[in-house]
């Protein structure tokens, strides 16, 4: 008559137990997060960041959770906005870019959105470097701001 008690315990048990580990795994992923920002992201967008100045632009880095972006500035108007941005996929982090530039009323619009390109074409975060953000980076901006 009171297995029922027994189970509905347990049932509790497991849920508690369910809890701390999604609990665990997502301070796993914040982790990873973190490391990949200050790592890769953040040390490419100043290094970006330091040569463009040679080249009178200015650059900020805007970091938020889970994305962070340079935003290249020629005088006072934005010319370009290069962000990446993270997503959780099943068990893993994945990092996707969104390329910004002005419309002919100088506004930002979006432009490209999509993968950061690497040599294994692939989006997870482990897979990509300080040197594939840069490489990516100088394609979408010359492109960007080509004169034509």
């Amino acid at each position: 008559m009171d297995d029922w008690k027994k189970d509905l315990d347990h049932h509790f048990k497991q849920v508690k137990k369910t809890k701390k580990e999604i609990k665990a795994r997502q301070d796993e992923l914040k982790g990873t997060a973190k490391a990949f920002f200050h790592n890769e992201v953040l040390p490419a967008f100043e290094a970006l960041a330091k040569e463009l100045k040679k080249h009178k632009r200015d650059a900020e880095v805007d970091v938020r959770k889970w994305q962070a972006a340079l935003v290249v500035k020629k005088g006072k108007h934005k010319e370009f906005v290069y962000e990446v941005a993270l997503t959780q996929d099943g068990e893993g982090l994945l990092a996707s870019k969104s390329v910004y530039t002005p419309n002919e009323k100088g506004k930002l619009k979006l432009g490209v959105e999509g993968k950061i390109r690497n040599a294994a074409k692939s989006l997870q975060i482990n897979r990509i470097s300080q040197a594939d953000i840069i490489a990516d980076f100088l394609e979408a901006y010359t492109e960007a701001t080509r004169v034509k």
